[in-house]
């Protein structure tokens, strides 16, 4: 049966995720929450595998589309929201095919847990790949390339940003006020979660700015597996 207090905290990330959006780039179609049992999923409505997501434009031609969803759940103390899966991706208009995706992995043993996968191909990096024996050495797409681990992968703000600043697509002329506020938002939750897997780390910096910072009488906690070693 779903669990109440994830379903509130997903409704509101839902929610900023459209705020966020809309406000940043024309036409979006929505975003929805797909629940069934007890997964929770976040994607913009009428969005498929292959198709729709939230148009990207020039000049109000459609060239790409942006698609993403957030698989959702508890993290291991059941009280905060955490992603078990995140796909951020851009297709081309024309003929729906995936040009780039950012990826995330909450449990990943061959990959990184956050990457970004290409969909392209390079003479140069094929002929390297085959030399070093890559099961697949033209397609670019098989190559996982790593950005930060769980806790300093980009964000769905660094994407829009780069799709308007550098790819120069249609966009709300507040987008930049917007992208920054839930990029602060985001980097708080994140700092948030570097500090209970690293609580003797973060607790030896402030003491060294001059905090005083009493620890649990049982200790500070062991440091997340994660935290320290994950890619």
């Amino acid at each position: 049966m779903p669990d109440a207090g994830l379903a509130e905290q997903v409704a509101a990330f839902s929610g900023t995720l459209d705020s966020l959006l809309n406000e940043c780039l024309p036409n979006v179609p929505g975003v929805q929450v797909q629940v069934s049992r007890d997964r929770y999923e976040i994607l913009p409505i009428g969005q498929t595998d292959k198709h729709g997501g939230v148009p990207l434009s020039v000049n109000g031609d459609v060239l790409a589309w942006l698609r993403f969803n957030y698989l959702c759940r508890s993290d291991i103390t059941n009280e905060y929201l955490a992603i078990a899966k995140s796909k951020v991706g851009i297709a081309a208009a024309v003929d729906s095919t995936p040009i780039f995706r950012f990826e995330y992995l909450y449990r990943a043993d061959r990959v990184p847990h956050s990457h970004i996968q290409v969909h392209g191909q390079r003479g140069a990096l094929s002929h390297l790949l085959s030399k070093a024996g890559h099961p697949a050495p033209h397609d670019m797409a098989a190559l996982h390339l790593p950005t930060g681990g769980a806790r300093f992968r980009p964000s769905l703000e660094d994407v829009i940003q780069f799709l308007i600043s550098d790819c120069g697509f249609d966009h709300r002329e507040a987008w930049r006020r917007a992208v920054e506020r839930e990029r602060a938002a985001w980097r708080v939750i994140q700092t948030r979660a570097v500090v209970r897997a690293m609580a003797d780390v973060a607790a030896g910096q402030l003491v060294g700015m001059g905090y005083t910072v009493i620890p649990p009488v049982s200790g500070h906690p062991a440091r997340g597996g994660r935290g320290q070693h994950a890619w």
